[in-house]
């Protein structure tokens, strides 16, 4: 059983306009025994330029509230920082100054375009896409480091699909497998977690980001350290998706979920 949810977004995210304690309630319907938050902070975001600026203190204030507030359920304060290779030295410096429990690195802009809208896909294939997705992760993480685990790994075929249909969107898992070996072997070196996120289920997909190929492949390379989020924006969608995921990760040999606080791994029995 999932008992903690680990990417969650609420009105602090530019796309969100959940409440906190909205976001708490629904996470205790669903008997989770802990939340963290992680709201966005995409800086030089080109498509709205400004929408994820985080307001990081008032965003600390309200989460240092929560905890207050809510003793039955243990929430956690972090952030999903979005990777540009231009961006890595500002990252590094904030981190030395603003303090989280959990720190996702994700990669939603490549060469000032997002996956999200269509024009990624305008005039190529989706392999030639992904294939550009992937080549920027590999130079995110050779150049950022300062993160605790890797979010949604293969976000790129959520809006592939979506904007090029299931057919000419899905993902060809050995055409990309060299590369995908690359970025799972250095998480695996630097012990960083692969993030396991179903808010896939939510963009007309029937597996978690990374596919489960990308997650048996990890296992099997000795990656152990997975964290579990269902990326939700809204409290309906807070653990979509977990308890059919939870079977798949132990068919595959995965015992725990890794959760962070403080930056320090705790390890939560599946």
């Amino acid at each position: 059983m999932i008992t903690w949810d680990t990417h969650l977004h609420t009105e602090f995210s530019g796309d969100s306009t959940a409440r906190v304690n909205d976001m708490i309630n629904a996470g205790r319907s669903k008997g989770l025994k802990g939340m963290v938050f992680t709201d966005h902070l995409d800086w030089n975001y080109p498509n709205e330029p400004g929408l994820f600026d985080l307001d990081f203190y008032s965003y600390l204030d309200a989460m240092n509230l929560a905890m207050t507030q809510n003793p039955d359920i243990e929430i956690r304060k972090g952030i999903e920082i979005g990777l540009q290779p231009h961006l890595a030295e500002r990252h590094r410096e904030f981190l030395n100054k603003v303090t989280f429990d959990f720190v996702i690195g994700s990669i939603h802009v490549v060469d000032k375009r997002d996956p999200y809208y269509p024009e990624f896909f305008k005039d190529r294939s989706a392999d030639e896409a992904y294939g550009e997705y992937l080549e920027c992760m590999k130079e995110n993480l050779l150049t950022f480091t300062d993160f605790d685990a890797l979010g949604h790994l293969d976000y790129v075929v959520r809006y592939g699909i979506r904007h090029l249909g299931q057919s000419l969107g899905s993902m060809s898992f050995y055409k990309h497998r060299p590369i995908i070996e690359e970025i799972l072997q250095f998480l695996i070196k630097n012990e960083k977690a692969l993030e396991i996120n179903t808010g896939s289920f939510r963009n007309n997909m029937t597996e978690p980001n990374p596919s489960y190929e990308i997650i048996k492949l990890y296992y099997d390379m000795g990656g152990r350290l997975i964290t579990i989020g269902s990326d939700a924006h809204k409290p309906e969608n807070v653990a979509d998706g977990f308890d059919g995921v939870a079977l798949r990760l132990k068919e595959i040999g995965f015992t725990s979920q890794a959760v962070y606080i403080s930056r320090i791994i705790h390890e939560m029995p599946l």
